[in-house]
């Protein structure tokens, strides 16, 4: 029942040129975009599969045919039927859009709203895609950076300070708090804020991005500028929020979790993502897609954020696990040196593994060997045992439901 599965690229244009193409072992000489890789059965990239019958298939479709089973009862019923999580490599050269996701009770309330407004599931202005809230967590793959929640008022108000045509928000967070500062700014009149931000890019235009330091909010406002152009004169409001939030660098194999509510946005960097299967996104800037603000300001969590990075528990030698604040998955890495083999424990519902470097086999079985970017689906209680093959030592990461305690 284990199956071989192959990832879905995502050619969006924030995607770097490099990482990918190695990974697959292809050429990419028309420098296109590769942004992501997809493994799961989303409807916007389904894995390839195989069948029994060597029928190509989506992994969706090959799950129909005996979903309860191959997914265990209580995922079957909690997912309605689809796999629960959705596993990706990102390779982010451009910055991402500013987000937050819903709560589960929140997204099923704003899809039955939608769905009654008639608003079309493709539809550019539709925000509830699913039933689904959308936590996620990362796992750097090279120094890695983003926006991860709210600072403090007094942190907010530092930096709002050092921007003379921002500073007078600095005194509306010290004196009315993040809600108040943030929505205020959110919601003012785009010729306000072209005029606010209009200073600020005169600023940074006097200075060399590669003569600020990439730890600093300056730093990203001035890439901000540059890869988000005014539009007929106007501005990207965003832009403002890279000083209210927390900046975040990751290295290599640290981690980080994002619930639903919190405000963040991807800058620059690779990495492993892992999240809840779903397309519910409060969108709030550096983005050319629709954003309704109002329901954004709803829905996010305005308490000051300490960002957590989460660095990797080795469970055992060739074992580590990513210990974090929620039951909806887990992730693992797996290292395996010269012909060293390892037994994976079942999950409770089923659970992919992702080759990221070198190859395996598994062990008594007539599935074919895994290669880099390519992936195993694993049905709900399957034990597998895995053996390193090739040349390199083999690195990968499993995606699963945490098992019941």
């Amino acid at each position: 029942m284990i199956k071989h599965i192959g990832g879905v690229v995502q050619h969006y244009a924030w995607g770097g040129f490099h990482f990918l193409p190695q990974i697959l072992g292809i050429e990419n000489k028309e420098r296109r975009p590769y942004a992501e890789l997809w493994f799961g059965d989303h409807t916007g990239g389904n894995s390839p599969v195989l069948d029994a019958e060597n029928n190509l298939l989506n992994l969706g479709q090959y799950i129909d045919k005996d979903a309860l089973s191959l997914l265990g009862e209580k995922t079957f019923k909690d997912y309605d039927g689809r796999l629960p999580f959705l596993l990706k490599i990102l390779d982010v050269h451009n910055m991402l859009s500013i987000q937050a996701h819903p709560t589960k009770e929140a997204a099923i309330q704003g899809f039955l709203q939608e769905n009654q407004q008639n608003i079309s599931l493709n539809a550019p202005n539709r925000i509830f895609k699913d039933k689904n809230p959308k936590p996620e967590m990362m796992v750097a793959l090279s120094p890695f950076w983003l926006l991860h929640g709210f600072l403090s008022i007094e942190k907010a108000v530092k930096n709002l300070k050092s921007i003379p045509s921002l500073a007078f928000f600095a005194d509306i967070y010290e004196k009315e708090g993040i809600k108040n500062g943030y929505r205020k700014w959110m919601e003012l009149p785009q010729q306000e804020v072209d005029a606010l931000l209009q200073p600020l890019k005169l600023q940074l235009d006097q200075r060399l991005i590669t003569d600020i330091d990439k730890n600093t909010p300056e730093y990203w406002a001035k890439k901000a500028f540059i890869e988000f152009p005014p539009k007929e004169g106007h501005f990207d409001r965003g832009i403002f929020s890279i000083f209210v939030m927390n900046l975040v660098h990751l290295q290599p194999g640290e981690a980080i979790f994002q619930d639903t509510g919190l405000l963040h946005a991807y800058l620059e960097g690779i990495n492993i993502e892992l999240m809840v299967n779903s397309d519910n996104v409060f969108r709030g800037g550096l983005t050319d897609k629709y954003m309704n603000i109002p329901l954004l300001l709803r829905h996010l969590d305005f308490n000051p954020t300490n960002p957590s990075i989460i660095k990797p528990v080795q469970d055992s030698p060739h074992e580590k696990k990513f210990i974090i604040p929620s039951t909806d998955f887990e992730l693992r890495e797996y290292k395996l040196s010269k012909n060293e083999d390892f037994l994976i424990s079942p999950n409770d519902g089923p659970a992919i593994l992702l080759c990221l470097k070198g190859s395996i086999g598994l062990v008594g079985s007539q599935v074919s060997v895994l290669n880099p970017g390519e992936a195993f689906f694993i049905p709900h209680k399957t034990q597998i045992h895995i053996k390193q093959t090739g040349e390199f030592p083999a690195v990968l990461f499993k995606a699963g439901i945490p098992k019941k305690m």
